[in-house]
């Protein structure tokens, strides 16, 4: 692989023929990343033909979302990317990002979703995804407390733990809340 992302990777928008493949490869990451930090009763009882029928529905919703919030003025994006990996095809990972889903959210911008096939880390395609769905704007995330990868990952773009928790008891875990705070103004 290059030294630049960009030359083995195309970044994508997702689409309905994604969904098969973008369910089997969010199944995976979870299966690679998650044994010891989530439930491991909800990592086996994952099954391919409801992510499916999930990933459809959300390709939808997210599609629905980016072309309507073109005209909002409220400065959250909407968009959801997939990396393509041009020697094979396959999807790398994809990247969501959206509005809040919290109540009381620290910025009005949040990284919901990024995930990247084991193979693929390393690659700079985690980063080349961010860049091209939330760029250098302010938004936090949400991170399984025990995933430190990834909060090292974050903290490279620019995040920070601010002190905010959560316990998903369906997943059985903790998580903490990252952000990555408006750029100062130049004077």
């Amino acid at each position: 692989m290059s030294n630049d992302p960009r030359a083995d990777f195309r970044v994508e928008r997702l689409t309905d023929a994604d969904a098969r493949e973008l369910a089997t490869l969010h199944m995976q990451v979870w299966r690679d990343t998650y044994v010891g930090m989530l439930s491991q009763d909800y990592l086996d009882g994952m099954e391919l033909e409801p992510r499916i029928a999930h990933w459809r529905k959300r390709i939808g919703v997210t599609s629905a979302r980016e072309h309507g919030a073109a005209d909002q003025d409220d400065g959250v994006r909407h968009r959801s990317r997939l990396a393509r990996h041009l020697p094979s095809g396959r999807i790398a990972g994809f990247c969501m990002i959206g509005g809040p889903r919290d109540a009381e959210a620290p910025v009005p911008q949040e990284l919901g979703a990024l995930n990247v096939l084991r193979e693929f880390q390393g690659t700079g395609v985690a980063r080349l995804l961010v860049d091209e769905t939330l760029g250098d704007r302010p938004a936090y995330l949400w991170v399984v407390r025990e995933n430190l990868r990834a909060q090292a990952f974050y903290r490279k773009l620019g995040f920070a733990p601010d002190g905010g928790t959560k316990r998903d008891e369906t997943l059985e875990c903790d998580e903490i809340r990252m952000v990555r705070p408006a750029a100062p103004a130049h004077r």
